[in-house]
């Protein structure tokens, strides 16, 4: 037997207003499955959200979650996002929603739940914090009414609200997940601490009755055998470092997110067929992003940066086609390689009194430079000098792009951005080479602080590379 868990916190829309109250709902979840004792394990508990939380990602995930299971397996589902009800079908909205084209940029309430119904696994609780998520629950095969014993394995699908309401949002959580949470942590158990399906339900459904009136969650199952059991857990407010920030967040990755050229832009799908070949796939772009890519020149070179490598690359080819699916664009590059060829960045610059100034202190001046604008100069080294191997050094394949972060955040580009933007800038100015970590932490929409470790370039074959690393707390909005 296998406890598995899927939760998905959709927090960024391409289209809609952003919900950062499913990321500390996802937050809480997770710690509540993994904290002792426990049943699942970190590598069974897989969390999706922000721009990685796409159509295309979403639906390939929920059907190896739901098909690949065994029957013997434990499957748990917790989605917070955006739901939507049109033409009297239930939506979940991914991060590519798009409200006028919800057949092929949505996902079905009704395909979930019938990957619920079809699936194997005797054992599958799911719980949905959206508007309108009550229409997963139409035709699910039986309902289970106030009252009725919840007996043993079978499946439990709890929704927020019914079809036809909204879910509400307060103290910095969806409010049906706060009080699922709530109901977990030990107000919905009994006399012995234990907290079977129902009476969690019920809790929840009686609290947020009481709080709005409006909001009734709704839950269907087929239940029977033993009593299905929760245990009680520890309380929340004894993990401060999740709840003290209303909006916290690590970005560590760049999520879907590439340059190329003077398009910033998420990709859909992405292949590295061999080294230095990129494959590049968008669906329903945005027009600009679109307008810009059929003005780019085959054979002409431009900076590229995806997840945490760059190069200079050009285009081999771009392939648009209009299916009634959409439009489909997929870009061919083609690597120039990023290797360094001169030796002058390896220069030193000799100072009064016997002082010098090394390579690798240099290349920190003009990190510092790219990621926060400093234009501090050591004195007593030849300012012009110094300036000349920070802003323009020899093996740069691009200009230095000085104080990067504040620039593209007051743009209100997003961290995955930010960050894609910081990898091709390190890497393509030859200062960094290998990035080992490359980290943003966020509360409430403001970069706090930035952790980057990587590797300069290895110029020599006796000689191992420089590990360089930048610990920074910053304040810089991106709203």
């Amino acid at each position: 037997m296998v406890y598995k868990a899927l939760i998905i916190a959709v927090d960024q829309y391409n289209s809609a207003s952003g919900l950062p109250n499913t990321v500390n709902d996802a937050l809480e979840i997770k710690r509540l499955l993994l904290e002792s004792p426990s049943f699942f394990k970190e590598q069974d508990v897989q969390v999706f959200q922000g721009s990685i939380s796409r159509r295309n990602i979403l639906l390939p995930a929920l059907k190896l979650f739901f098909e690949g299971a065994a029957d013997t397996d434990v499957l748990f589902l917790f989605w917070a996002g955006h739901g939507a009800f049109i033409n009297n079908e239930g939506y979940f909205v991914p991060f590519d929603g798009d409200i006028y084209s919800p057949g092929i940029t949505m996902i079905k309430m009704s395909e979930v739940r019938d990957l619920i119904d079809q699936t194997i696994a005797k054992t599958v609780l799911s719980f949905f914090d959206t508007c309108h998520s009550g229409a997963i629950t139409r035709s699910i095969q039986q309902e289970l009414h106030r009252g009725l014993e919840v007996k043993g394995s079978g499946k439990v699908l709890i929704a927020a609200c019914s079809a036809n309401q909204y879910a509400w949002d307060r103290a910095g959580h969806g409010a049906f997940t706060d009080y699922l949470i709530r109901g977990l942590e030990g107000e919905a158990a009994n006399r012995d601490g234990d907290i079977d399906v129902y009476n969690l339900y019920s809790y929840v459904s009686k609290s947020l009755n009481e709080e709005f009136g409006d909001q009734s969650p709704v839950i269907k199952s087929t239940l029977n055998g033993e009593p299905l059991l929760l245990k009680r857990t520890t309380n929340r407010s004894e993990f401060t470092s999740i709840t003290k920030f209303a909006n916290h967040r690590q970005v560590n990755s760049s999520g879907l997110s590439f340059w190329l050229g003077t398009i910033i832009t998420d990709y859909d799908e992405f292949h590295s067929k061999n080294k230095g070949e990129y494959q590049l796939t968008l669906i329903n772009p945005d027009p600009k992003i679109e307008q810009a890519l059929k003005n780019m020149r085959e054979k002409e070179t431009y900076p590229f940066a995806i997840r945490d490598e760059a190069d200079i690359v050009s285009v081999e080819n771009i392939d648009i086609r209009s299916t009634r699916e959409g439009t489909y664009i997929v870009i061919n590059l083609k690597g120039k390689g990023e290797g360094n060829s001169s030796i002058f960045s390896e220069m030193s610059i000799g100072g009064g009194m016997g002082k010098t100034l090394t390579p690798d202190e240099i290349a920190m001046l003009r990190i510092r430079r790219i990621l926060f604008g400093e234009k501090v100069i050591p004195s007593g080294y030849g300012d012009s000098l110094v300036e000349s191997m920070i802003s323009h050094p020899t093996n740069a394949k691009i200009q230095v792009i000085p104080n990067i972060i504040s620039s593209l955040a007051s743009q209100r580009y997003t961290p995955e951005k930010i960050r894609v933007m910081i990898v091709g800038s390190l890497i393509l100015t030859g200062t960094i080479e290998k990035i080992e970590t490359l980290s943003l932490t966020l509360d409430n929409d403001v970069i706090t602080k930035l952790h980057l470790v990587g590797y300069r370039p290895k110029y020599y074959s006796n000689v191992d590379p420089k590990k360089i690393e930048v610990n920074e707390e910053i304040n810089i909005s991106i709203c």
